[in-house]
């Protein structure tokens, strides 16, 4: 994931993964205890997303018989 912050009005701003989501709650107007309970359910969302493609990725790499 990157993030690129500038001033410049020539360079892209550009936020991606949690930073981008959070600056969308934040301009929603939710509170730090809202916004911190939603980057808690993003981080168990990305772990579980993980663990689902390593283990599709194993199943892939075993031999059918």
């Amino acid at each position: 994931m990157s993030k690129v912050v500038s001033t410049n009005k020539d360079q892209a701003v550009t936020s991606r993964g949690w930073e981008a989501l959070e600056i969308k709650l934040k301009i929603r107007g939710l509170s730090c205890a809202e916004i911190q309970e939603a980057h808690k359910s993003f981080d168990e969302g990305i772990e579980l997303l993980s663990r689902m493609f390593l283990n599709c990725y194993d199943l892939e790499k075993k031999p059918l018989v």
